[in-house]
């Protein structure tokens, strides 16, 4: 088989892993010019991979060992190099078309392990720090293929990482605290005064919903800045941004009285889905 044809394999592996497990993303990138649509197939499905790690690691070490491989194969990939795997392989064909950062990839590797091991960030600083290592660099990285490198770029980047990476982390929230992780600011959770042996058995409080409802105010504090800085992203590259369409009315969802921020994973009809994400794409603005 050709390298041309290997290539191609590799992409279509990476976007059917992407269409089965992050169909809001999928959709995101069927919208996006097609030349670019391979690199950004490759780069959600490399964050679908350490995603996966999180959600099916027992042990500590052995989410470790598969973090350091991705880390690996990362640093060492050079063009036509294969792995054998072909999501690393589709990945390094994006860096090597695209020239994209290195150690972004890395900072996102590296921003998983924390939670592995059931660290909580101490505080708002560590906690976007964390969120910009991994929601950021995906949002910069999705842009540099989409050819817009600027420092506008990537500053959208970190706003959108911000308000989608808060986003992520509440509705994941019942499954984190299940396995015995806490991915919030503990020096909020402090401040409100929140129980947390309580929190590990389920039981929800006023305590956690004034926490939670200030994460949330700057999940929308975070889009808005964003919808401030569009107009200097490169239109080709908007289409990086799209999933961004769905952060308000996960919000929303999140905001109602009876929802149970420890037991509910909100979620939203998955056509209403693809038609905001279809409006924004469309109107190439969010």
């Amino acid at each position: 088989m050709s390298p041309a044809a290997d290539t191609r394999d590799d992409g279509r592996s990476a976007a059917d892993l992407v269409r089965s497990r992050d169909r809001d993303r999928y959709w995101a990138a069927m919208f996006a010019p097609e030349a670019a649509r391979p690199a950004l197939f490759a780069l959600h499905a490399f964050d679908c991979e350490l995603n996966h790690v999180l959600a099916v690691a027992r042990e500590p070490l052995a989410g470790q060992i598969r973090l350091k491989w991705w880390r690996d194969a990362i640093e060492s990939g050079e063009a036509n190099e294969k792995t054998g795997n072909p999501l690393a392989d589709a990945l390094n064909a994006a860096i090597m078309a695209h020239d994209l950062p290195r150690e972004r990839l890395l900072a996102m590797v590296d921003a998983h392990v924390p939670e592995l091991f059931g660290d909580s960030p101490a505080d708002d600083a560590e906690f976007a720090a964390l969120i910009d290592d991994s929601r950021g660099a995906l949002f910069e990285l999705a842009s540099a293929a989409l050819g817009d490198r600027s420092e506008a770029a990537k500053g959208a980047a970190r706003e959108a990482g911000l308000a989608l990476g808060i986003v992520e982390a509440l509705r994941g929230l019942p499954h984190s605290v299940a396995r015995g992780r806490l991915p919030l600011p503990l020096a909020l959770l402090e401040e409100k005064g929140v129980d947390f042996e309580a929190m590990g058995r389920g039981e929800d409080s006023g305590a956690l919903r004034a926490a939670l409802a200030e994460l949330r105010d700057e999940a929308a504090a975070a889009l808005q800045r964003f919808r401030d800085m569009q107009a200097n992203i490169a239109p080709d590259a908007r289409a990086a941004f799209l999933p961004l369409t769905l952060v308000a009315p996960y919000l929303q969802a999140m905001a109602a009285p009876d929802f149970q921020p420890l037991r509910d994973r909100v979620a939203l009809n998955p056509l209403g889905r693809l038609w905001r994400i279809w409006r924004a794409a469309r109107r190439n603005k969010l």
